[in-house]
């Protein structure tokens, strides 16, 4: 079997990404009256779905500004340096964030929720918003070869790049 290098994870802020969105949706099966979806599978746009799903939001969507950017990579920040992992590349963005972690030997499904927790309570603590901040579920890919590593870094460094920012702007990058 194949060593794991690392994680890729994807988490988008509160009410961006619904189901029945058109860029389509990874959405568990939620609704008897309109039929069951697939689990872990991209399930195609459905004006429906996106509505109902508007309809049960109980705030009002979150892009992430420069205050709460900052406490976010304050708080990965600090997860970081008291953790075996490292951020190989990062990029935090108004609608999402994308983190490539090493492998550590931790259970990453609770190093994920961990990490947003603490981002969470960041947002909280340095800012005036209150409500959630994240979406309920999130994307993680186990990274298993080198080349695709090495395109991940250049995948998340252009996120950066397409905001004007340096393609490593956050401190804990360590590559």
């Amino acid at each position: 079997m194949p060593r794991t290098l690392g994680y890729h994870y994807v988490k988008s802020g509160y009410g961006l990404w619904l189901p029945g969105d058109d860029r389509g949706s990874w959405s568990q099966a939620w609704d008897e009256q309109i039929g069951y979806t697939q689990p872990h599978t991209l399930n195609s746009g459905d004006p429906v779905r996106q509505r109902m799903a508007n309809e049960r939001m109980k705030h009002e969507p979150v892009r992430l500004d420069n205050a709460m950017i900052d406490a976010v990579v304050d708080a990965i920040n600090q997860c970081e340096s008291s953790s075996p992992w490292q951020i190989a590349a990062a990029s935090i963005e108004s609608t999402h964030v994308h983190l490539l972690i090493t492998y550590s030997g931790l259970d990453i499904k609770r190093t994920i929720k961990w990490l947003a927790q603490q981002t969470t309570k960041a947002v909280h603590n340095q800012t005036d918003h209150v409500g959630p901040v994240w979406c309920e579920g999130y994307w993680c890919s186990y990274v298993f070869d080198k080349d695709y590593w090495m395109n991940l870094i250049q995948y998340i460094q252009k996120h950066n790049l397409r905001r004007n920012q340096l393609a490593q702007p956050y401190k804990f990058i360590t590559l």
